[in-house]
């Protein structure tokens, strides 16, 4: 399959040399418009009605982001190709849109490409968009929400009901107070990044991350009991800091 793309960033020799990376290294994606604003951009998406638009965030006079809340539907993927904040990073890596750091790599470019070619199958964009747009107006951790990739679909959550992840096989269950917990199938790795910068989750083990504000109680044996009655370990290494961070909770 042919994707249409577009490409909205106001450096014309970084449309150029997007353009150029994508012929060169990702086969089946077709250019068809270069605009260098936000303005532009929306009239040329609403023309050409394209797969894939790459997209920079600060842009003069109107930002990708606002660009993109004056559509009705997003029926159309993105890829930011931005050198926005951390906190912007980390809202867009937790809302599964995908986002390459100027300058652009060759490596993060196809991988980008590929994984948005897999998304274009699914009909989860508008959910998807809906969380990042959220996520990066509320700066607040008990606001924000987490789209959870699992085997067959996405499902969202908000930040603050999540209890505990814990690593299972190449797998994590999230438990969380909305309902049955839920295996995604990121490991466990994968969430102790996406949530290092919400104060309120730790680390309390290598196959765990807690979020404080769950805690039930904790004993001297090193056993965490979490709200939903589930039972957690301390590891020795970590439990000087996890006394520390317990106390600063309080």
């Amino acid at each position: 399959m042919e994707l249409r793309s577009i490409i909205i960033d106001d450096e014309v020799k970084l449309q150029d040399l997007l353009e150029i990376k994508l012929n060169q290294h990702c086969e089946g994606v077709k250019v068809v418009g270069k605009v260098g604003n936000a303005k532009d951009g929306y009239q040329v998406i609403t023309e050409l009605k394209p797969h894939l638009v790459f997209l920079d965030i600060q842009m003069p006079e109107e930002t990708g982001l606002e660009m993109l809340s004056r559509f009705d539907q997003i029926d159309f993927e993105i890829i930011f190709v931005t050198g926005y904040n951390e906190y912007a990073l980390q809202a867009l890596k937790v809302s599964a849109v995908d986002y390459i750091l100027k300058p652009v790599e060759n490596g993060d470019l196809v991988t980008a490409v590929e994984k948005a070619r897999q998304r274009i199958s699914t009909r989860t964009k508008l959910e998807r968009f809906e969380v990042l747009k959220h996520n990066l107006e509320n700066d607040n951790e008990k606001d924000a929400k987490i789209v959870i990739p699992g085997a067959k679909f996405y499902q969202h959550l908000d930040v603050s009901s999540i209890i505990h992840c814990e690593g299972w096989q190449k797998y994590t269950k999230i438990y969380h107070s909305a309902g049955k917990e839920i295996v995604s199938s990121y490991n466990i790795g994968v969430f102790k990044d996406l949530f290092k910068s919400y104060t309120s989750f730790h680390i309390p083990h290598k196959s765990h991350l807690v979020n404080f504000k769950h805690i039930k109680s904790y004993d001297r044996e090193g056993i965490i009991t979490m709200s939903n009655g589930n039972v957690v370990p301390v590891s020795r290494r970590k439990k000087a800091d996890f006394l520390h961070r317990l106390k600063g909770m309080n």
